[in-house]
């Protein structure tokens, strides 16, 4: 069996030298926390380079992953790996997802404005969800994403949609370089709350 620091190896990228991506601890600590759900389908928002959705694709049974591209250097990191559907999509165009699964975990990581994620949430919501369902959020805790990310899952918190599960990534006070720096943590795992 594959471990999270093989996969890291191959991937041999980090926050630090590429701030479009989730740090190596924002993905070992997402790698810990769902250990056991790989009979579960999971949809991640915004492909960027297939580093996530590499991790994500050892995790569960199926990985939807949308980018409005074709993708080409995700698909060329995990050639490989059969369980990885890529989906050229525009999150944003008000359009419900083209996918018929029932879905167990979204990470959104798409949109950084507070109207793009508030948006995410909502699509994802309107999906096919399970019961238990839960939404991963990268870049929470970053300073120049006070505003956006970090807005809108408070809001999303405040008014009883989710609730917030576990801290992941890299603590407050970490400095990504490029005057990034995180008030709090890098990421959250957050479950929908159905009403």
């Amino acid at each position: 069996m594959r471990t999270i620091d093989d996969i890291l190896l191959e991937i041999n990228e980090d926050k630090i030298q590429n701030n479009a991506t989730t740090s190596n601890k924002f993905k070992k600590d997402v790698w810990d926390y769902f250990q056991g759900f790989n009979d579960k389908v999971a949809v991640e928002f915004g492909t960027h380079k297939g580093q996530t959705t590499k991790v994500m694709s050892y995790l569960f049974k199926t990985v939807y992953t949308i980018n409005n591209n074709d993708n080409l250097p995700a698909k060329e990191l995990n050639k490989d790996i059969d369980n990885i559907t890529y989906i050229n999509f525009n999150l944003y165009s008000g359009r419900p997802l083209p996918i018929n699964d029932t879905i167990d975990v979204f990470l959104i990581d798409a949109g950084h404005m507070y109207e793009d994620v508030i948006s995410d949430f909502h699509l994802a919501t309107s999906s096919v969800c399970a019961e238990d369902c839960y939404i991963i959020f990268d870049d929470y805790g970053c300073n120049v994403h006070e505003h956006g990310v970090r807005k809108a899952v408070d809001d999303l918190v405040k008014a009883g949609a989710i609730s917030i599960v576990k801290e992941v990534g890299h603590e407050t006070g970490y400095d990504f370089g490029r005057n990034k720096i995180l008030d709090l943590s890098e990421g959250l795992i957050t479950k929908v709350i159905w009403h």
